[in-house]
């Protein structure tokens, strides 16, 4: 039963020694080559947000006209109207979104519009 390997032990051991790497390691790889330097850019700061004398213009309009509508009709019937268009005009931009400054302000001015009809329908009533 006691029985000899078929192969010697040092042949053995021979074939199972791990050889040296052929070729330089991942970290010996990484560690020759450094990252390009990153170019410096600077960011103009944005400028204030600041309205036009034609913008605050075109906000007085609504705000004339949601004032103003109260004597076109009765006030509530007006505030009534005007919720109707600004709720249509919500479903619109929900859909296509305003791009420009002038139609932001365009739908600015409408919801104004609005409050401010709605206001003049509770405080003036009938």
């Amino acid at each position: 039963m006691n029985e000899q390997p078929i192969k010697p032990k040092d042949e053995t051991e021979e074939q199972l020694r791990l050889r040296p790497p052929d070729c330089p390691s991942r970290e010996e790889q990484l560690l020759e080559f450094e990252p390009p330097p990153l170019p410096v850019v600077t960011i103009p700061a944005a400028p204030p947000f600041q309205f036009t004398v034609f913008d605050l213009m075109i906000v007085m309009i609504g705000v004339a006209g949601g004032l103003a509508g109260g004597t076109w009709m009765p006030s509530d019937i007006f505030a009534a109207i005007l919720g109707l268009v600004t709720l249509i005009g919500l479903a619109l931009i929900h859909f296509f979104p305003p791009e420009s400054h002038f139609a932001r302000l365009l739908w600015g001015t409408l919801v104004l519009a609005y409050i401010i009809a709605v206001g003049a329908a509770i405080f003036k009533g009938n």
